[in-house]
């Protein structure tokens, strides 16, 4: 990460928003294995690594993940995940078969 500078506000803004999503992970107790999908992701953001853990797809993984949030946890990690494969996915968009 940069080292760059920010404003005490902002800084504080940032613990807190980073501390709600510790505590959320911390306190998710998953029911179904979409649930232990999404918190696995969301330990270790890593697809291949959530498939090898739980015995499972890599295409489960990115099914369950890219959903439609189900509840908090996975709003916010579906929100990360179509972020960071947004440039993979426009690219593909435009490869004819």
């Amino acid at each position: 990460m940069a080292n760059k500078f920010i404003t005490y506000d902002r800084a504080k803004a940032e613990i807190e928003r980073l501390q709600f999503y510790v505590e959320l992970i911390e306190s998710y107790q998953p029911v179904n294995s979409e649930q232990e999908i999404i918190k696995e992701y969301a330990m270790t953001s890593s697809i291949t690594e959530v498939a090898n853990r739980l015995n499972v797809s890599y295409e489960k993984v990115v099914e369950v993940i890219s959903s439609k949030g189900k509840d908090e946890l996975h709003k916010i990690v579906r929100s990360g995940y179509m972020g960071k494969t947004k440039q993979h996915r426009r690219k593909n968009l435009y490869q004819f078969s």
